[in-house]
């Protein structure tokens, strides 16, 4: 069924004004519902709390479309905070309590790590929207990712680097000690993604991603500068840590991870950013796809009153996921009964599986995952450039 534009920028209006996200429920006989384990408090806040307008824009669309086989789409919340525990006690409350067919989430790959194996367990599917650290999927077969692993993203970026003639003699490493990806991104992906593309590392210094001062380390590694300083963190302590580089007098590149890769890194550094590399699976302006759906997102976060409007890579992997959702419940002919739940449940995951096959392309571009439960997607090396984000090259594989 065709939808003219006017009317989903209706519906998603309407989504927005109305209390679409509730919980908890149990599925009517009218409804399929999906779990969103989605972060609305807690450190990881700022980011990832803008999740619920695409979600709110998915779900306009399905619905507006006629639904899934017949039926309205319900999407049953949980904020789990960004805290792991949360994460996997919000799988247990969709799988036994309120009917879910399957997860969107949860974000964090520490929030991953323990609801991957519960969802395992429960047989339900999960998919994150946000996950980035390396075999976080692997060996389960009802966990999922719409994201690049963080290894492969930075791999592409250093190649890039490398075909466009940027300096890349040596390498330092400074990243957050106390949170789970930027430790991983710190001590294991940069030293491995520096080592294959022959690149030295200098010096590597870990420090407190609350840290107020970052002096000390940063003049660590300026007492031996380097032509490429990796950051390992997310917005908030990349800000902290790329503005005393250049207080210190850093004259080489800044380069990050797609931990790093905010929207707002132009806004928020100033000069200080000017020729910073990172890697994304989204780029707002790459086509008419994601102009739409940037238009969108900003509409709604505008409505929302949230202050950041313009849309992370998580916030287009988040309505592209339910959308992935839609399409494999209609493949799977699945119901929402009770009494086949398990079953559907696994004729999801088994349409997943062979979503190569749909031929499926979503905000991100043609999507599918691998047999390791990760997404086929590209790297869009974006690079800040006169105060804003400049699209260097996009490489899909390799």
């Amino acid at each position: 069924m065709a939808i003219k534009r006017r009317d989903l920028m209706a519906a998603t209006a309407a989504a927005l004004a109305l209390p679409a996200l509730r919980n908890p429920a149990l599925a009517a006989a009218d409804e399929l519902v999906v779990g969103f384990s989605y972060v609305g408090t807690g450190p990881l806040q700022s980011l990832l709390i803008t999740n619920k307008i695409p979600v709110e824009m998915a779900l306009a669309d399905i619905n507006a479309a006629g639904g899934v086989n017949g039926k309205k789409l319900r999407v049953s919340t949980f904020d789990t905070a960004g805290d792991p525990r949360q994460a996997q006690v919000a799988v247990r409350r969709f799988a036994e309590d309120e009917g879910a067919l399957c997860v969107l989430g949860p974000a964090s790959s520490g929030e991953c790590r323990v609801a991957f194996p519960a969802g395992e367990r429960l047989g339900i599917v999960q998919c994150s929207n946000s996950a980035t650290a390396p075999g976080i999927t692997d060996k389960m077969t009802f966990a999922f990712r719409d994201t690049s692993d963080e290894l492969t993203q930075f791999r592409r970026l250093l190649k890039v680097m490398k075909a466009k003639g940027m300096a890349t003699s040596n390498a330092s490493i400074i990243y957050a000690t106390d949170e789970f990806i930027s430790k991983t991104l710190g001590e294991s992906v940069f030293p491995q993604a520096f080592k294959e593309a022959g690149i030295p590392v200098t010096k590597a210094v870990g420090f407190p991603i609350q840290a107020f001062d970052v002096s000390a380390q940063v003049g660590e590694l300026m007492r031996s500068p380097t032509d490429i300083v990796v950051l390992g963190g997310t917005i908030e302590p990349a800000v902290k840590v790329l503005k005393e580089l250049r207080r210190q007098g850093h004259k080489g590149r800044m380069i990050g991870s797609g931990v790093m890769s905010d929207p707002t890194l132009p806004e928020k550094v100033g000069a200080d950013g000017e020729g910073v590399l990172y890697p994304s699976f989204f780029y707002s302006g790459l086509n008419e796809r994601t102009r739409s759906f940037t238009a969108r997102f900003t509409e709604g976060a505008k409505q929302a009153g949230y202050p950041r409007q313009s849309p992370h890579h998580t916030d287009a992997a988040t309505y592209d996921i339910l959308q992935i959702y839609a399409e494999a419940m209609r493949r799977a002919q699945v119901t929402g009964e009770p009494g086949k739940l398990k079953a559907e449940r696994v004729a999801i995951r088994d349409q997943m599986q062979k979503m190569e096959g749909w031929n499926w392309e979503g905000i991100l571009g043609r999507t599918w995952f691998y047999p390791d439960g990760a997404a086929r997607l590209p790297a869009h090396v974006v690079e800040v450039r006169d105060g804003k984000l400049q699209l260097l090259d996009s490489l899909y594989e390799g």
